[in-house]
């Protein structure tokens, strides 16, 4: 048996000095910031498996036929992982990493990429405009007078009244974020 296991659950915990607490406290904060904040809490044994995942540039998930191959070759990882897992954890875990390690990609992405969206210029006092005629389509020629034809046009006339209505809920509280944050 483990020693470890000999060891009475009941005794009490050795004595650790407070500078030692503070050492062991150091030690695990440079350990976790010595790993790469992409990666999982994971054991050695799956080492291989996420290095070999994250050198990956791709924006799928692996395939099994790749994760067969990729063991294959690497029999000795092959070996160990499959000693302790079935065949159908491995491929599921695998890919699951991947899944998050592509996920995780995609945010840092994002994140790395500046907000190209242009601030919106608003216009103090600005009298809505009337609205444009509807355009022609020459496929859809509606007589005037018809049912669609109006429906149509009362359909665009609403969506037109809610986006003035949207410009003008949005134009004052713009402007009064301006005089607040003046």
């Amino acid at each position: 048996m483990d020693q470890k296991r000999l060891i009475d659950p009941t005794a009490a915990p050795p004595e650790i000095s407070s500078s030692d607490q503070l050492k062991l406290l150091q030690e695990k904060k440079t350990n976790l910031m010595d790993n790469n904040p992409a990666r999982f809490q994971r054991t050695d044994q799956w080492l291989p498996v996420y290095s070999w995942l994250e050198s990956l540039d791709r924006d799928e998930v692996v395939k099994s036929n790749e994760i067969k191959d990729w063991l294959a070759a690497n029999a000795e990882v092959s070996e160990q992982l499959c000693s302790r897992h079935s065949h159908y954890h491995l491929m599921h875990y695998i890919k699951k990493c991947h899944v998050k390690i592509l996920k995780r990609r995609e945010k840092k992405k994002a994140l790395e990429q500046p907000n190209q969206v242009n601030p919106v210029k608003v216009q103090p006092n600005s009298t809505p405009k009337p609205p444009a005629p509807i355009p022609s389509n020459p496929a859809k020629d509606l007589p005037k007078d018809s049912d669609a034809y109006l429906a149509k046009r009362n359909e665009a006339l609403q969506k037109f009244e809610m986006l003035v209505e949207f410009e003008n809920y949005l134009s004052s509280y713009l402007s009064t974020q301006r005089t607040l944050g003046n």
